[in-house]
């Protein structure tokens, strides 16, 4: 375990010497800062004077699952870009035979920064959202967002071929966490094409209430994880 953390530690130098990975380490930050103070500014003093001053109010808890979702993928996003540097410089296939194996590099690069973003997530909400929300609220929220991140990352790695690829395929991804709100807003049998990602039902749950969409989700954030881990592996072999 040791050599395993000092492989994340190894990670944690390479992001403190990128500026971009360090604005994705503050980005939701500061997406929460402008949630937080500058919806309810925008609200009071350019809505209020269009007669709209509380036309956001309904829509408050959509910004914590955004910034939810941002958070989760922003920082499970930086241990994929890592990955991709590292097959870029060609020293990731010789990281793999140091002592933590490939268990530990997929531990170091994937799933520590997946559990960190859930942290994260966990401190962020209850500090910028909008609204109060339930304790099971915010565990469904860091849960889902977590797993939302490890996949992303596990996309950009796969469907990449470098780290420039990365950058936009990571773009591509957040599409992943964001079919979150297509049961709000699309109406009609065309939203049933987003059936196979997760985060359709746990916007089912979000929506309705309905404890079987979670499961569901579960189920399927099992089966995405479990193929996106495989051609992963794959990619090293």
């Amino acid at each position: 375990m040791s050599a395993t953390c000092k492989m994340f530690g190894f990670m944690v130098k390479q992001i403190t010497r990128d500026m971009m990975m360090i604005m994705l380490v503050i980005a939701p930050f500061l997406v929460g800062s402008i949630f937080r103070f500058g919806v309810p500014l925008f609200e009071e003093k350019i809505l209020t004077g269009f007669g709209y001053g509380s036309f956001l109010v309904p829509y408050y808890d959509f910004f914590s699952w955004l910034l939810a979702i941002l958070t989760g993928m922003m920082f499970a996003f930086i241990g994929g870009l890592v990955v991709l540097g590292e097959i870029d410089d060609g020293i990731a296939k010789y990281i793999l035979v140091t002592p933590p194996g490939e268990n530990g590099y997929l531990f170091s690069r994937i799933l520590l920064p997946g559990v960190i973003s859930g942290a994260m997530t966990a401190v962020i909400l209850p500090v910028f959202a909008l609204t109060k929300l339930s304790i099971p609220v915010i565990f469904v929220m860091v849960i889902s967002s977590t797993l939302c991140g490890i996949i992303t990352s596990f996309l950009v790695v796969v469907i990449s071929s470098n780290k420039v690829e990365g950058m936009a395929v990571g773009k591509l991804s957040g599409l992943f966490g964001i079919t979150f709100f297509v049961p709000f807003f699309i109406k009609g049998a065309v939203r049933y094409v987003f059936i196979p990602f997760p985060m359709y039902h746990v916007g089912v749950w979000s929506k309705d209430e309905t404890p079987v969409s979670l499961f569901i989700a579960a189920v399927l954030f099992a089966i995405w994880g479990a193929v996106l881990l495989k051609l992963f592996r794959r990619k090293f072999q």
